[in-house]
C-alpha cells in the first residue's frame, strides 16, 4: 500500500505558512513606516536648524550670465561647456531652465 502525498503532509501546513509571511509582511511594512516617519521628522529638524538637503548648485549668477551671454553671440553648447568649465548637460540645463524668462 503506497501512501498519498497529500496524505503526508500535515493539513494545516498551507495554512501554517500563510500566517507566517502575513505576519513577515506585516512587521516589514511596519519597519518600512518607521523609518520613512524618522527620516521625515530627521529632514523637518534639519530645516529647522537651517539645512538644506541636496546638491550645492554647481552654476552661480556669474556662471550663469556667462553661459547665456555665449550662447547669445552663437556658440555652441560644446564650447560653451568647455569654457566655463562645466558639463555640457549643466550648460544645456541652465538654457533650458533660462528659456521660459526670456
Amino acid at each position: 500500500m503506497s501512501k498519498c502525498w497529500r496524505a503526508s503532509q500535515p493539513a494545516s501546513t498551507p495554512t501554517e505558512r500563510s500566517l507566517i509571511l502575513d505576519l513577515a509582511l506585516a512587521l516589514a511594512e511596519d519597519r518600512r513606516r518607521d523609518i520613512t516617519r524618522k527620516t521625515k521628522n530627521g529632514l523637518e529638524a534639519a530645516r529647522k536648524r537651517g539645512r538644506v538637503g541636496g546638491r550645492r548648485p554647481v552654476v552661480d549668477d556669474d556662471k550663469r550670465a556667462a553661459i547665456l551671454a555665449r550662447r547669445a553671440r552663437g556658440e555652441s553648447i560644446r564650447t560653451i561647456a568647455a569654457g566655463v568649465n562645466l558639463s555640457i548637460g549643466v550648460v544645456h540645463k541652465t538654457l533650458g531652465d533660462a528659456q521660459p524668462e526670456e
